[in-house]
C-alpha cells in the first residue's frame, strides 16, 4: 500500500469508529452500576457504571472490526489464513452476544456465527 492509500483507510477507520463508539444503553440500564464483587469478603469490591463498562466493550467491538478490515485488506495472507482468523474473530463476537441486553438498538449488538 502506498501512504496516500494508508491515510486514506486510516480516515474511514477512524470515521468508523467515530460512528459506532456512541452507542445507546437501553432505558432499564442507563446509568446502572456494574458491581464486582470478589468471593473473599475481605477484598473489596469493585463498582463501575454501566456506560463505562459498555464504553469499554465497545471499544473492543470496534478493534475488532478494525483488525477485520486489516486481516482482509492484507496481501500478503493466504486466502485459507484470512478465513481462518476471520473465523477467530467471529467466535469472539459469539462470545461478547451475551452484552446484547445491554444495547438500545439492535444494529450496535454483536452477531456470532449462527447471525
Amino acid at each position: 500500500m502506498e501512504r496516500g492509500e494508508i491515510e486514506l483507510l486510516a480516515r474511514l477507520i477512524a470515521r468508523e469508529l467515530e460512528r459506532s463508539s456512541h452507542v445507546e444503553l437501553a432505558p432499564k440500564w442507563q446509568h446502572g452500576t456494574v458491581i464486582f464483587k470478589p468471593a473473599d469478603d475481605r477484598l473489596k469490591q469493585h463498582e463501575l457504571s454501566i456506560e463505562r463498562f459498555m464504553h469499554k466493550i465497545v471499544m473492543m467491538r470496534d478493534n475488532l472490526r478494525v483488525l477485520e478490515q486489516q486481516i482482509n485488506s492484507n496481501k500478503s495472507l493466504e486466502t485459507g489464513e484470512k478465513i481462518k482468523l476471520q473465523g477467530y474473530i467471529t467466535r469472539i463476537y459469539g462470545s461478547m452476544t451475551s452484552f446484547n441486553t445491554f444495547f438500545a438498538d439492535e444494529e450496535d449488538a454483536f452477531k456470532g456465527s449462527g447471525e
